[in-house]
């Protein structure tokens, strides 16, 4: 009878030990998690930063081929008026 009872809590001890090793990986693998969910999340913000700088570089450049774009009609429409005779 003592030979069961030493055999089941040999077994049961076993399992725990088990548990513990899995709840003991689980852990370390939720801290790898956490690093790895907060530098994602810095990649995301630089990212989007990236992104904005990037808009507003490409508004600032269309902008100047309006201006150029601008500055060209009312030079030839004032050619066009002096020609006319329009001064």
């Amino acid at each position: 009878m003592d030979d069961l009872i030493a055999e089941k809590f040999k077994n049961q001890q076993k399992s725990i030990d088990n548990h513990e090793e899995r709840i003991c990986d689980l852990e370390k693998t939720y801290a790898i998690m956490q690093k790895m969910d907060y530098r994602v999340e810095n990649i995301e913000n630089s990212i989007s930063d990236i992104n904005t700088k990037l808009d507003k570089q490409s508004n600032e450049k269309g902008m100047k081929w309006d201006k150029l774009i601008d500055y060209l009609f009312y030079a030839v429409l004032a050619y066009c008026l002096y020609k006319l005779g329009l001064k």
